[in-house]
């Protein structure tokens, strides 16, 4: 057994404030440095510089950082905790783990307890593993963490939650059955983490010092460009309050982790870019390679590359597919580009008819349309839904959202690796479709030029880049 004993005062619902669209948003937005710096081997990761400088500028000592109690001080020394294996991380301020199979008993919290919701599920658990709550009276040592799921509304909001005790090795085959009908015993696959740690001195840990982690935690993932389930806010309590060092943990669940790396050393010039560049085109900066995204760092539409006739561009077939479109409203202002991302980006996030999450993928497509004097009449934007959705995609439940099939699609695009945050866009994306259209017209492709598309495989911003601007094939047969 840890130690823990039933007067162990849980109280994690005092843990959250209520989560904002705006923090969200802002955490989105957040513009992170990061470099090296805290205890390695207490958090599980690196730390951020500025997240440690953020740290240092505290002087409310109730929000003062703690260094956690290591895992290794913890697990099998205390207790046992539930099989991990820590991922290969490049990035700081979170860690990334993978956590086994197995047992757990779980109970919801009951909210017409009120302010006691959090201790009486935690006494339920504790009669089953006591023996009091068993069908076999067996006496269950306590393992960590204690989990707490909370799940979060549409804004973000703290909603229903439940209480989760990891069932020790001994009784992972033969588990006792509940005697509790609000207890369960419920069988969890494998799942990836994203984590931030912390110690705490005292006896609850103050909602203040829980949102700033959380917060943290979601602003370094977003910074990182992984994928993570935003409806489930998790808290993980490795030792028992306010008794010696202590170790908390705010956890998401991470959507598709993979572990992906990238050297630009890996490719050429030309296979980064998809094709040979005209010598009268100097080199600036190299775009990540399709082959390093597409299929390691997200999905792609399934294309087909095409030979081309001269130097300076690509030529590829986009196969058929469907895709979640939006309108690009001019009236919402400079905001425009972002409203629609939103709106798209709440489909795949679960606003559906199914409440269905649905993986990001890339490119994201708009596609700016242009009358005879090349001006622009209106613009949308488009996410490629994945191939399990395609037969019966779920309806959007946003008006302004509509589900397009594609036709297979012939694309001539150039490739740039420009970093496009911080320089004029429409001036540096004129360029390009001004470049485009004049080695298309040398090279005698047939071209649309009226609809100008650009695809962004990448977060602007944030490590190496890929954008690409793209011209339709005019169809033959037309």
């Amino acid at each position: 057994s840890s130690g823990i004993n039933a007067e162990w005062p849980l109280r994690p619902g005092r843990t959250m404030r209520t989560f904002t669209l705006t923090l969200l948003l802002a955490v989105v937005l957040a513009t992170t440095a990061k470099s090296k710096g805290g205890s390695r081997s207490r958090l599980g990761y690196r730390e951020c510089k500025d997240f440690k400088s953020g740290y240092k500028n505290i002087t409310d000592k109730a929000m003062k950082w703690v260094k956690p109690k290591p895992l290794s001080a913890i697990c099998g020394v205390d207790g046992e905790c539930p099989e991990v294996e820590e991922l290969a991380n490049r990035h700081c301020g979170f860690g990334i783990r993978k956590i086994a199979a197995g047992k757990w008993v779980s109970t919801h919290l009951d909210e017409s307890d009120g302010e006691q919701k959090y201790n009486r599920a935690f006494m339920r658990l504790f009669g089953y593993i006591s023996g009091t709550g068993n069908d076999e009276r067996a006496n269950i040592p306590m393992t960590s963490p204690v989990i707490v799921m909370t799940n979060l509304d549409e804004s973000y909001r703290q909603g229903d939650g439940s209480m989760h005790f990891y069932i020790p090795s001994q009784f992972q085959e033969n588990t006792p059955n509940p005697t509790n009908e609000d207890v369960e015993i419920e069988e969890w696959e494998d799942v990836t983490v994203y984590y931030r740690s912390f110690g705490y001195k005292g006896l609850y840990v103050s909602p203040e010092v829980w949102e700033r982690e959380f917060g943290y935690l979601a602003r370094a993932i977003v910074d990182a460009s992984l994928s993570s389930d935003w409806s489930r806010a998790i808290t993980g309590t490795f030792t028992q309050p306010g008794v010696g060092e202590q170790r908390h943990e705010v956890m998401f669940v991470a959507r598709g982790h993979y572990s992906y790396y990238y050297e630009t050393t890996d490719f050429s010039w030309k296979d980064a870019r998809g094709y040979k560049d005209c010598k009268k085109y100097p080199d600036t900066e190299k775009p990540k390679a399709v082959e390093s995204l597409c299929g390691n760092y997200a999905q792609c539409p399934a294309v087909e590359d095409v030979e081309t006739n001269g130097c300076g561009y690509g030529k590829r077939k986009i196969k058929a597919g469907s895709w979640v479109s939006t309108e690009i409203f001019a009236s919402d202002g400079d905001d425009r580009y972002f409203t629609a991302l939103e709106r798209l980006a709440n489909y795949i996030g679960g606003q559906n008819e199914d409440s269905q999450n649905i993986e990001m993928t890339v490119p994201v497509i708009t596609k700016n349309y242009l009358d005879e004097n090349f001006d622009e009449t209106r613009s949308t934007m488009h996410f490629y839904l994945p191939p399990e959705f395609h037969e019966n995609p779920p309806a959007p439940t946003d008006d302004l959202v509509e589900i397009e099939e594609w036709a297979d699609t012939v694309v001539f695009y150039r490739t740039f690796g420009d970093d496009i945050t911080n320089i004029d866009v429409e001036a540096f994306w004129e360029k390009e479709f001004t470049i485009l259209g004049e080695v298309l017209a040398q090279a005698e492709e047939d071209f649309f030029p009226y609809v100008a598309i650009t695809a962004s495989f990448t977060r602007p911003g944030y490590g190496q880049q890929r954008h690409e601007a793209m011209f339709m094939q005019v169809d033959e047969e037309e």
